[in-house]
């Protein structure tokens, strides 16, 4: 069974200039010089800074309580982190969850 707990609160997401350089310091495999991080956008949530780059699209074969998500991103085989964009069209808010089972 897939457990899904998300607290429905939109978050801005971030560019490169958001982030502290400690957090900057986890994105280690941009490459800098070719100024790869400005084309990136980030997410904060319960503290950890997520690359939406790295969040995969959630199919259509998913667990219908996926389907309700745009992405997610593993963090184990059981768990991970959802996100669904507030509105589409600007990607400038998601929703973040985590699900595990």
């Amino acid at each position: 069974m897939l457990t899904i707990k998300c607290d429905n609160v939109p978050r801005f997401t971030l560019d490169w200039s958001d982030l502290s350089n400690k957090e900057k310091a986890e994105f280690n495999y941009f490459d800098l010089a070719k100024g790869e991080q400005h084309d990136t956008t980030f997410v904060r949530y319960k503290g950890v800074v997520y690359d939406l780059n790295e969040f995969m699209l959630v199919s259509a074969n998913a667990p219908p309580e996926m389907r309700k998500f745009d992405g997610y991103q593993s963090d184990s085989f059981f768990s991970g982190v959802l996100i669904r964009f507030v509105d589409p069209s600007t990607c400038d808010m998601v929703v973040a969850a985590t699900y595990y089972s």
